[in-house]
């Protein structure tokens, strides 16, 4: 079904469309550094990974021309500029991000692009047929009150969509049992040293499990998930990036030494190798009319 759609009366669609050097606020807690050189590659690599099951959920939630559409910590801007084209010229989307350079300036005129803060800035109140937010909640401390406000923002009869991952306990084991024969134990070192990087930087590394759950609590309705990670060959660069991205995190955790890292890293950058990245956890639900 698609909802009747108007233009959102917000700020945050004035003026222009996108913010080309915005300067995140140094005390946001987060896991990755941002100023890192290769932030940028790292987003894109994501992308690539995780993209095909999103924008296929996406489209099974009826995403079509002139719905108006959130995107929440935007990254690199692909899920908005596809969600930018499927709206068409009818449609629109806002897309933020604390530091929304790597999707600026990018995109059709119905996109736009914004600096904004989940947890303080405010977001018009039900204004949006679809709310996304991929890899965010999982980071901020405020979990519950940053549903709370993608929930408000969304009209009643939309639908919010979180996506987070789960390298917590049990699914870090799971998943290092599809990594290359002979660094499968270290891998269940690896995942356990994430959780661990990721738990001490204010993050959830369960949080993926538990969202079905928290959209229920949050009062929306025909809720679901689904659990998710390709098998990915030694050509992907998404996780390669991100763990040398942590490396000091990870190694601060004590669970691994600077060799097993560097060895894992070259075991996932060989031509042949096969391994499962992170699972993530897509979930969805309706606002209530």
């Amino acid at each position: 079904m698609i909802l009747q759609t108007r233009r959102t009366d917000s700020c945050l669609l004035e003026g222009p469309r996108s913010v080309p050097e915005p300067q995140p606020p140094a005390s946001t807690p987060y896991a990755f550094d941002r100023t890192w050189s290769h932030e940028h590659e790292r987003l894109t690599a994501l992308e690539q990974v995780y993209d095909p099951a999103t924008t296929e959920r996406l489209a099974a939630l009826g995403v079509a021309a002139g719905w108006a559409c959130l995107e929440l910590g935007c990254g690199a801007g692909s899920v908005a500029r596809w969600l930018a084209e499927r709206v068409g010229p009818t449609g629109q989307v806002l897309a933020t991000d604390l530091d929304p350079r790597f999707a600026a300036g990018r995109g059709p005129a119905q996109l736009t692009v914004r600096r904004h803060d989940l947890l303080v800035d405010p977001l018009p109140a039900g204004a949006f047929d679809l709310v996304h937010a991929r890899a965010l909640l999982e980071h901020l401390p405020g979990r519950d009150e940053a549903l709370r406000r993608m929930l408000a923002a969304t009209r009643p009869g939309g639908w919010v969509v979180v996506e987070d991952f789960d390298v917590a306990g049990p699914m870090g084991e799971a998943v290092a049992r599809y990594w290359p024969e002979g660094h499968q134990l270290p891998a269940e070192r690896l995942y356990r040293a994430l959780a661990a990087a990721f738990a001490a930087a204010g993050a959830d590394p369960g949080y993926g499990r538990r969202l079905p759950d928290a959209l229920t609590e949050a009062g929306l309705t025909e809720v679901g998930a689904q659990v998710h990670g390709p098998l990915l060959t030694g050509g992907s660069a998404f996780l390669p990036l991100t763990l040398d991205q942590l490396r000091a995190p990870l190694l601060a955790t004590g669970l691994l030494t600077e060799q097993q890292l560097t060895e894992l890293i070259e075991a996932l950058t060989h031509p042949e190798a096969r391994y499962l990245p992170n699972l993530m956890v897509t979930a969805w639900g309706r606002r209530p009319y």
